[in-house]
């Protein structure tokens, strides 16, 4: 395999891999994460930052209304969030994301001519952005939606970015979603419910089963099912529970009914079934047991042997109703309930109606099997069951079991079939969106674009995606316990020490640690690569706290690594580089005075003892030297204020910006009060930095100003504004302007747009200006047209206030 050096990919691809990572660090956290709205906030401030923007929102839908609720969002107040509402009114942004399968994006939602309807974001002072559903077109959760302040075209892959983030959150949504569903199922006070591994291990017990015995949970965990308590001592009861796992093991539904015992002695008939629950290759990978305590209904029973005596007691645990059917006659009777669960009149089904009314409300796509179930209960003369969807009178599909037994006269010929029907629709719903999520997190754990691994909590690897495979060189996650880890062939990339089996990350998830902060190991692989990768890591814990899965990370960095080590390598040349040309400028700037004086100090002697020994033409030829002398003398102290930036400046420390500008308006208050000028001030923030360097910029900046003026007196304003974790000031005048084509210029040491005759000046300031603002972490930059004034931007990083 080849591959192109991260040194070679321009600035779009690195955008383009980075949000790759954003995705699949995003995915994972879904994966492992129980929060929720953590999880949204994350969200929201990853695909802020990485798209630059300045709000981010988790909009949620609001049931029989046109408007969605804020529920999580960056840029937005914190009274905001939980409360403010996005109106979804047919015409809107939102409201077309909600029914769109691709994101709908606006470069201009003032203008956009989509949104007939003036679009409620631009409330909040938004003007572009991307939006996109989350959850199914059938029944969407709601919209995550970026939005930036001013006019921006996103890219397709800005619009893929948000669409999968939506997506994931789409996942995490539906997770919650269905593990409170499972939850509901797993506590219920009517059923007994457990988890076992095909082997029979106990894995969970549900509260209801627990009360008939007296052991904590901890205390069956781990057991054998049929060595567990509620079996007594009896030898035949255990025998036939661990033949029980062992049919289910193979795949089989099994039934069963017995017999268990509190400690006081109090007996307790139950009955349930062993379901064995397979994955996509009909591997069985665990065994639910679920049984009813059915001791009640087992007193009323026992001397009840006929099949009507069934169909009683399955009325009285809960059944639909039950039916007779007379064979010869084709006449079905059924109670109320059950009539209306297919949709027949109650009053007909008491009087008997034809089979073929309830074969009609059965689903087409289980009609025949259905049929042909019934067909063979009766030419047996045997049991019956069977489980379908049938639609009610109210036209909704239910999902149903029934079970029943044709009886026979003394020549063999069916007569009559009893049953009963039990409603299942709720368990078989949890049931299929249990398996439906199981598959999208397959599927989301295959298509992820870095490795991950599974592990048991014996540290017995359960499970590898393609990318891991990929990265290890092969099908190679096969260690049935952490010594085995010595197989993988590592260093630590920082150290060169071998990597332990104790030291890989797996390891350490599996004590219990969550490895936020990455391994980096430099590996062997199985087909004779080397390459370094990046591992993190997160323990998967039960209800009790412990350990019972481990979940970790692969992340093939070995050309981003090889990129940062030639990035550090030209960004310590360009240093270098930078260093020399500073003691060069100070070095020639500061030898340069002393001849400088030398030249000028004799001009002035000439000047003052002997002009008159000058003819006009020579007067004139000597004011020029003394002027350009003087001008030289300008220049270099400029030059040397210049190269002492980064190397004189003052620590940066907390610096009132209103208070330094006030001292440099006092100092111009002479040039304020020629010139006429007035000088307005908004408000103004505190911010890291050298307080005699931001003077100077200041100083600067309201000097021109005040110099390049038309007719009218100066006019000239600075203000502030907040622009998430940065402060843009400006300083804005109405004086000549600049060309826009020369506007760069401006900043270039010595480079005058203007003659010394027009305007005096070294060409320096601004590009003084420039170097202290890039030395405090900023930046400056000029918006002008010629007559219509100049407004200079700079922006330095907020403080931290925390």
């Amino acid at each position: 395999m080849t591959s192109s050096s991260g040194a070679d990919l321009d600035p779009s691809e690195r955008a383009h891999i980075r949000r790759q990572e954003v995705v699949a660090e995003l995915g994972k956290h879904a994966l492992e994460t129980d929060d929720l709205e953590g999880l949204l906030h994350e969200a929201t401030a990853t695909i802020t930052e990485t798209l630059e923007t300045e709000f981010a929102a988790v909009l949620e839908s609001l049931p029989l209304t046109d408007e969605c609720v804020l529920r999580q969002g960056v840029g937005w107040r914190d009274d905001c969030v939980g409360t403010a509402t996005i109106s979804t009114t047919p015409d809107s942004q939102v409201s077309r994301a909600l029914r769109s399968e691709r994101p709908i994006v606006a470069d201009d939602l003032r203008t956009d001519e989509r949104f007939s309807d003036p679009d409620s974001l631009t409330d909040y002072g938004v003007v572009s952005g991307i939006a996109a559903r989350i959850g199914p077109a059938e029944e969407p959760w709601g919209v995550l939606a970026v939005h930036a302040t001013d006019r921006r075209q996103f890219t397709e892959r800005d619009a893929t970015l948000v669409r999968n983030v939506a997506n994931i959150l789409a996942m995490a949504i539906e997770n919650e979603r269905t593990e409170r569903r499972f939850e509901a199922v797993f506590d219920d006070p009517n059923i007994l419910v457990g988890l076992l591994e095909p082997d029979g291990t106990v894995i969970d017990i549900n509260r209801t089963a627990m009360e008939y015995i007296d052991a904590d949970l901890a205390d069956v965990t781990g057991e054998q099912f049929w060595e567990t308590p509620w079996w007594g001592d009896g030898g035949d009861v255990r025998s036939d529970v661990k033949a029980w796992t062992e049919r289910a093991a193979t795949g089989e539904y099994v039934e069963f009914e017995t017999d268990i015992f509190e400690p006081d002695g109090t007996e307790h008939t139950i009955n349930g079934v062993f379901r064995p629950v397979t994955n996509d290759d009909g591997d069985v990978v665990s065994i639910v047991v679920s049984d009813r305590d059915v001791t009640e209904r087992k007193a009323h029973e026992r001397y009840l042997r006929d099949a009507k005596a069934q169909l009683e007691a399955a009325t009285e645990a809960g059944a639909v109703g039950t039916w007779e059917w007379q064979i010869p006659e084709n006449l079905m009777t059924v109670g109320t309930s059950f009539a209306e669960t297919f949709g027949i009149d109650p009053v007909d089904a008491r009087d008997g109606v034809p089979l073929e009314w309830f074969i009609d409300a059965i689903h087409e796509d289980d009609r025949d099997r259905v049929e042909a179930a019934i067909e063979d209960a009766v030419e047996r003369c045997g049991e019956y069951e069977a489980e379908y969807r049938v639609w009610n009178a109210d036209g909704e599909l239910r999902w149903v079991v029934a079970r029943g037994h044709v009886e026979s006269d003394e020549d063999g010929n069916p007569v009559t079939f009893p049953g009963a029907l039990t409603d299942i629709t709720e368990r078989k719903r949890a049931e299929l969106e249990v398996e439906k999520q199981r598959k999208e997190l397959e599927t989301l754990f295959q298509v992820l674009p870095v490795g991950a691994v599974v592990a048991n909590e014996d540290g017995s690897l359960l499970r590898a995606n393609d990318s891991a495979k990929e990265i290890w060189g092969g099908d190679v996650f096969d260690a049935e316990s952490i010594a085995e880890y010595e197989k993988y062939s590592a260093v630590w990339a920082e150290t060169g020490e071998p990597v332990e089996p104790e030291d890989w990350t797996m390891a350490q998830v599996l004590r219990g640690e969550e490895v936020a902060e990455p391994n980096v190991y430099e590996i062997e692989t199985f087909d004779g690569d080397r390459r370094i990768i990046m591992e993190h890591g997160m323990p998967v814990r039960d209800d009790r706290g412990n350990v019972s899965r481990a979940v970790v990370t692969l992340t093939d960095i070995t050309e981003r690594r090889e990129f940062q080590r030639k990035l550090e390598e030209t960004v310590e040349q360009v240093e270098e580089s930078n260093e020399r040309l500073e003691q060069f400028a100070y070095a020639a700037s500061h030898d340069l005075q002393e001849p400088l004086r030398m030249v000028t100090s004799y001009l002035q002697l000439l000047e003052s003892q002997y002009s008159d020994a000058f003819d006009e033409d020579g007067q004139e030829f000597l004011a020029y030297a003394v002027d350009g002398a003087e001008r030289m003398h300008e220049m270099i102290d400029g030059l040397l204020e210049y190269s002492r930036v980064e190397t004189r400046g003052d620590p940066l420390e907390p610096i009132d910006l209103e208070t330094a500008l006030e001292d440099v308006i006092d100092d111009l208050q002479l040039q304020i009060e020629e010139t006429d000028a007035e000088i307005t001030v908004g408000d103004l923030p505190v911010v890291e930095g050298d307080a005699s360097q931001l003077r100077q910029v200041f100083q600067n900046l309201l000097d021109n100003a005040l110099t390049y003026y038309d007719d009218d007196p100066p006019r000239v304003h600075v203000d502030a504004e907040r622009r998430g974790r940065e402060w843009v000031l400006s300083v804005r005048d109405e004086g000549i302007g600049i060309d826009p084509e020369n506007q760069d210029r401006v900043f270039t040491v010595f480079d005058r747009l203007h003659s010394r005759e027009e305007y005096e000046g070294t060409g320096i300031g601004l590009a003084l200006c420039q170097r202290i603002v890039e030395r405090h972490g900023g930046e400056i930059w000029v918006d002008s047209e010629p007559g219509d004034g100049t407004t200079f931007s700079l922006m330095l990083p907020a403080r931290d206030e925390s």
